[in-house]
């Protein structure tokens, strides 16, 4: 629920004699007009009802203060030209609305603290107090950590002050706090990561041949194992990824998580697809989440004399003198090597840092690790046998449905002759025939198999 301290609602409306102001009654707003002037810097008074607290205050304020400074008053305000018979009730903690009215018109701005901050960020907001609101993340930002260790339910916390708390944070910053009953943390990585994914150029696709996830910008150098080889105008082997059209990230995503993964986990296995490097051992672009994949053959290949095509001897794949083809991996890797400028980077040290979270093993080493592209295999498998399935219960579904129109021309028909003595006795009267026709077809065919073999009896005795 929401901490005490938020504002659950606010009235404005004429004061009746006759009826008294009811705390719990729903947040609605209502002017009062009147037909006297007043000046804009007329006092309003606002009642508070804490019901937590059962106490009721009244606070006293400008009204081109209130317009100015909170922005939800303004809609109900600007329009009201005299304030003799206007009433607002706000639903909210008295000491936080005090420290609110202290915010606004006082020279000294009173100091946020840890326990309050919370409160007064879901009020200003609700107040549309835009200027305290950006003063109240920065707070949190500074002293995350206490703040998430607060008795507070912190999804009344809307998704848009978290996204603008996540915009502030860093990924790297998030590591640092402790939160040990994932008030805040989880959702904090989950915006960060949709902040990962927004730009068009780190748009996660599936490639339909080899299953590997590639982003637009990776797309340009990455080689598919699998794809259709062409040639280009300079000789250079083209093998491309093909993205797959009914690839739902957002899908993928809620089936990773299912695995058992936290968000912070899937956030790390997403970016260490999403950096790339360039290696100077075999002078190839990588994933960081790649590092360990620079692949090679232990031993030489050996080829037969006069022969293009051989086998190397650690492990007898086919080895090519001149090769056209895609440049096929070795049976063993070693860590790719960074050029210079990007070993002493942010990326790489990060990518150092969280590489046993976001690491994909090379061949054998990946059984066991729950590594994001061995998800994805078994995710595409499910989606395949789900669509097959489908695909079954339809063909099934239409089989019944062609049976079922069929034993209704049946019955029809059987109907239609029973309707009509005259066409039934025709009917029989064919098959009849029909009958006789065969019996004759099967006499004759008899007769003809007899005198085959009659003269092949009397060729023998000539013989």
């Amino acid at each position: 629920g929401l901490p005490s301290a938020a504002l659950s609602g606010t009235s404005l409306s004429r004061p009746r004699a006759t009826r008294p102001n009811r705390p719990n009654r729903p947040p609605t707003a209502s002017t009062a007009y009147s037909d006297n002037p007043s000046s804009t810097d007329e006092e309003i008074t606002i009642h508070v009802c804490d019901e937590a607290k059962r106490v009721n205050k009244d606070f006293k304020c400008s009204k081109s203060i209130l317009m100015n400074r909170m922005k939800y008053f303004e809609s109900h305000l600007q329009n009201c030209q005299a304030v003799e018979d206007l009433e607002i009730s706000v639903h909210c903690d008295v000491d936080i609305f005090d420290w609110l009215m202290q915010y606004i018109n006082g020279e000294e701005r009173p100091r946020l603290e840890v326990a309050k901050v919370i409160s007064i960020l879901i009020s200003s907001e609700f107040l549309q107090m835009e200027d305290l609101v950006q003063e109240c993340l920065e707070f949190v930002k500074d002293n995350l950590e206490r703040v998430v260790m607060l008795p507070l339910d912190m999804n009344c916390l809307n998704n848009n002050l978290v996204k603008k708390l996540g915009e502030m944070v860093t990924a790297e910053s998030l590591e640092q706090v402790k939160d040990p009953k994932d008030r805040l943390l989880s959702r904090l990585y989950m915006k960060k990561f949709e902040e990962l994914l927004s730009e068009d150029a780190k748009d996660l696709n599936r490639c339909v041949y080899c299953n590997r996830l590639f982003t637009t910008s990776q797309h340009e150098w990455m080689v598919c194992e699998k794809a259709r080889i062409f040639i280009d105008f300079h000789g250079n082997v083209i093998a491309e990824h093909v993205a797959d059209r009914n690839w739902d990230i957002n899908k993928f995503l809620m089936y990773v998580k299912q695995q058992g993964l936290t968000w912070r986990e899937i956030y790390w296995k997403l970016w260490g697809r999403l950096v790339s490097f360039n290696c100077v051992s075999c002078g190839s672009e990588f994933v960081g989440a790649e590092l360990g994949h620079c692949s090679y053959h232990p031993q030489e290949p050996r080829f037969p004399h006069g022969r293009n095509t051989g086998y190397y001897q650690c492990c007898e794949q086919k080895a090519v003198r001149f090769d056209t083809s895609i440049q096929k991996k070795g049976c063993s890797a070693r860590n790719h090597v960074p050029k210079n400028d990007q070993l002493h980077s942010r990326e790489y040290d990060l990518l150092i840092k969280k590489f046993s979270i976001l690491e994909e093993p090379f061949g054998s080493k990946a059984e066991g690790k729950m590594s994001l592209q061995k998800i994805l295999d078994t995710y595409v498998r499910n989606e395949d046998d789900d669509f097959e399935s489908e695909d079954e219960e339809s063909e099934v579904e239409e089989i019944k449905e062609e049976e079922k129109k069929t034993k209704n021309r049946t019955k029809s028909r059987t109907k239609k002759h029973e309707m009509n003595p005259k066409k039934q006795r025709v009917w029989k009267l064919d098959n009849l025939r029909l009958k006789d026709l065969n019996s004759m077809k099967e006499l004759t065919n008899n007769l003809t198999r007899m005198r085959r073999r009659k003269n092949m009896k009397s060729k023998a005795k000539k013989k």
